[in-house]
């Protein structure tokens, strides 16, 4: 049968300061029920934004939609983001995301949880310096 969630039915969230640097906010798109586990959100970052240091332990699909952001695995360089690119973000890798220096930036986050229920697990905030670093 199916069901449609209109779009004023479910309020922008402002995300907490524990997991995120500076403004971001969320809005839901699905939560799955089971057996789905999946689990969308519209997440736009205000210019300087990002999440903390995290992983997922199923992984995670970022679908960047629009402004320009950024991407960091550990140990790895930092890539830009522009609409249309896809990140896929496999199990247990702890990494960043957010916007650019000066940039609004949205993306669709895409992931499940686990067999045991489990989700994002936050770690540290993303230091200026890290987060200041040219892509490449």
């Amino acid at each position: 049968m199916g069901q449609i969630i209109c779009a004023g039915a479910r309020a922008t969230k402002t995300q907490p300061a524990s997991s995120f640097v500076g403004t971001v906010y969320a809005d839901e798109v699905v939560v799955g029920e089971p057996p789905s586990r999946m689990r969308g959100t519209r997440v736009t970052f205000t210019p300087g934004a990002r999440t903390n240091w995290h992983t997922h332990p199923v992984g995670q699909t970022l679908y960047c939609l629009h402004g320009v952001g950024r991407y960091q695995a550990e140990g790895a360089a930092v890539q830009e983001l522009r609409p249309g690119d896809t990140v896929i973000i496999p199990p247990d890798v702890k990494h960043w995301h957010g916007s650019a220096p000066g940039q609004l930036f949205a993306h669709l986050a895409l992931s499940e949880v686990s067999d045991t229920g489990e989700g994002t697990v936050w770690l540290e905030a993303v230091s200026d310096a890290d987060y200041g670093k040219t892509p490449g």
